[in-house]
């Protein structure tokens, strides 16, 4: 009610008791913004001719009339109009209330009544003034229903887009959105995908044995009558259809579908879909199509996404799969071209017990560096694949850090001594023994000490280890060519090789210093540069995770059987060659297979202290001989000699019934402390 309405009304209220209230009534009542009504003892004594245009009444058809006839409402609104009765016995003053009507001609409308106790004619009345308030109910039921929509789209968003959902998921899950919002008793999500069309989802209260609506799809796109009366949407090929649509053949408790709603999502996919539902209470409208082409849109977006993930799966596959052609071509490679290699160093550690003259040594030690330079590289890239891949493990022993150390300077002592340099090694007593991965700590040592005499052309290189608390410091300072300031934090990237003056600062793969830091970072440890261009290079190397000892227990020495027997199980003629010059210096029996199926057959005719067995090899493989030997003599220690330090690789083998593990190339002083730990304690066959 606006200002003068209110006046207006405010008015009659004071004018009530005097004898000017009828004509004061009769003045303002067209001068109102609303309808009024005046009545008494329940019949229309005086309205104004707005009120005839709010009801839709004829002139006629009012005055005198009960308006219990002519305004019928609602049955929750009866309390109201008996509360109008007190009203006019003066027990209740003013009243104000939202009725909905329903008018001759069917429309039902809302009017906001407000009623008072008024005397006409000296008789109590009731004066009503009505204004109909239709617009602002349809706009307020809208936006509750708007606000239910964007809750239930919004609720459809969160659960597509919370968790990875399958494309039946997603169907099942939009479909019941779909059919809540409108109150279908029936609804179907088809797709059409490479498959052709089909059901995906299906909700429905009766039991079909076929689904009918495919078919009242077909019935409307074939009759020109029905695709008349199909009213569309803003999506192409959205409509809503209120028809009596026959059913047959298709559902056992249905003849007749009453309408029809049909809405497309399409995507960027290879799917497309259809929502359609069916058998509402009330007949389909524009609101029901509007907010099913948001649900399709939705359904679109969750497509498209479903697409996109299928297609980052599909790559990262791909991906994975290729990452692991690669990973397993170069094991491959890799083990092909250390089985030779293993050759040359266990063939020159046995040349070096020989009778050498000096110059010889030298050659020999030359070769020796080589060919660990070979063998160092093939493991860096074997190594950072493993890391790249998630699959590198870290071991925990007990080790002497200061021989590992000595034997890393005896290693590079060949190259140091060509170019004339020093090597000095200071090892803090608190460091000496260590437990840790002790190949891992070795390479990233091998790796710096290498560099270091590689660009060092004078003065020498000083390897350095320390305790302090817990951690473990290694420093490898040389006083070679130095990194340029712009180029010390890019050293460790993996093929980066550093450049003086221009120039490359010596020959490399560039991926020795990436090894370092990564191997380096996956023991929990951090590693740091300290360089100036042609002054040299500081590098330290910081393990927070190896728990230093003060002692560790020696190894058993002189424990070991002087007549056990071993088989040798290697196809490889040199690594037999190696293994059995060391075995026989303790004067052990030695028998030899060059194949799984000849070790098989040996082990079936007597019975070994311990086996020796190669991976890899013709006719029958390690791992299958093995597991037949363990069905023999299952107690017999079996320790496998391979090349493959995969931490997969090393699960399988202890799987296959294996005891232990030496790698090659094979050092001796590892081999005996492997023989020595089974063979220390066993007792010898009869």
């Amino acid at each position: 009610m606006d200002d003068t309405n209110q006046r207006g009304f405010s008015l009659l209220n004071s004018s009530n008791e005097n004898s000017h209230f009828e004509q004061s009534v009769r003045l303002l009542a067209e001068s109102l913004g609303e309808g009024l009504l005046v009545v008494q003892a329940g019949k229309i004594i005086f309205h104004n001719d707005l009120l005839l245009q709010i009801l839709g009444w004829n002139q006629g058809d009012v005055t005198g009339k009960m308006l219990k006839e002519l305004l019928p409402v609602d049955p929750i609104h009866e309390d109201y109009f008996r509360a109008r009765d007190r009203r006019e016995d003066g027990t209740l003053e003013e009243k104000i209330a939202e009725l909905r009507i329903r008018l001759p001609d069917g429309r039902r409308v809302y009017l906001k009544n407000r009623a008072t106790r008024v005397v006409w004619d000296g008789v109590p009345a009731t004066l009503h003034l009505l204004e109909d308030i239709s617009m602002r109910k349809a706009t307020e039921r809208q936006l509750l229903e708007q606000k239910e929509v964007n809750s239930i789209l919004a609720d459809v968003v969160r659960r597509i887009l919370a968790s990875p959902m399958s494309l039946e998921e997603i169907a099942g899950a939009v479909l019941a959105s779909a059919m809540r919002l409108t109150q279908s008793q029936a609804g179907i999500l088809m797709v059409n995908g490479e498959g052709g069309r089909r059901i995906l989802q299906k909700q429905c209260s009766r039991h079909c044995r076929e689904c009918a609506i495919p078919g009242i799809l077909d019935k409307i796109e074939a009759s020109p009558y029905l695709m008349g009366q199909r009213r569309p949407g803003r999506i192409d090929g959205a409509f809503y259809l209120n028809e009596d649509l026959p059913v047959t053949g298709t559902c056992s408790d249905v003849s007749i579908v009453k309408n029809i709603l049909c809405v497309p999502s399409e995507s960027d996919g290879p799917l497309s879909a259809l929502i359609i539902l069916a058998d509402t209470p009330k007949p389909f409208g524009p609101w029901d199509l509007d907010s099913m082409e948001k649900v399709a849109e939705v359904l679109s977006l969750a497509l498209r996404r479903l697409h996109t993930l299928d297609d980052l799966r599909r790559a990262k596959d791909s991906a994975e799969k290729q990452a692991e052609a690669r990973s397993l071509f170069l094991a491959n490679v890799s083990h092909e071209i250390r089985s030779p290699l293993n050759g040359v160093l266990m063939m020159a550690s046995l040349l070096e017990d020989t009778n050498l003259d000096e110059e010889q040594q030298e050659l020999l030690g030359v070769v020796k560096f080589s060919a660990r330079t070979i063998d160092r590289l093939i493991r860096d890239l074997t190594d950072l694949t493993q890391i790249r891949t998630g699959k590198i493990t870290i071991y925990r022993e007990a080790f002497n850090l200061e021989e590992l150390c000595r034997n890393i300077l005896e290693t590079n002592r060949p190259e140091a001594q060509r170019k004339d340099l020093s090597l000095e090694l200071v090892v803090d007593p608190g460091s000496v023994d260590c437990v840790g991965d002790r190949e891992r700590i070795g390479q990233v040592v091998a790796n710096l000490v290498t560099n270091a005499v590689k660009y060092t052309e004078k003065g020498g290189m000083k390897l350095e280890t320390v305790a302090k608390g817990s951690s473990l410091v290694i420093t490898v300072t040389d006083t070679g060519v130095g990194i340029p300031e712009d180029q010390v934090d890019a050293v460790f990237g993996l093929y980066h090789q550093g450049l003086v003056n221009g120039k490359r600062r010596g020959e490399g793969a560039g991926i020795g210093l990436a090894v370092v830091k990564e191997l380096t970072e996956v023991m929990g440890g951090r590693v740091e540069l300290h360089s100036s261009e042609g002054k040299g290079s500081r590098f330290l190397v910081t393990l927070p995770s190896i728990v230093v000892r003060k002692a560790v227990e020696p190894p058993v020495q002189g424990d070991l059987p002087h007549r056990a027997r071993i088989l040798v199980a290697e196809d490889e003629g040199v690594n037999r060659l190696y293994i059995r010059t060391i075995l026989e210096r303790h004067q052990w029996i030695i028998d030899e297979a060059v194949d799984g199926v000849e070790a098989v057959q040996l082990a079936s005719r007597r019975r070994y202290d311990l086996v020796l067995m190669d991976i890899s090899m013709p006719r029958m493989d390690g791992m299958e001989a093995t597991q037949k030997i363990k069905e023999i003599h299952p107690y017999v220690p079996v320790v496998a000699i391979t090349a493959h330090g995969y931490e997969d690789d090393r699960k399988e083998i202890l799987k296959a019934g294996f005891n232990d593990i030496v790698l090659k190339p094979i050092d001796e002083g590892l081999l005996q402390k492997v023989l020595g730990r089974y063979l220390g304690t066993s007792e010898l066959s009869s």
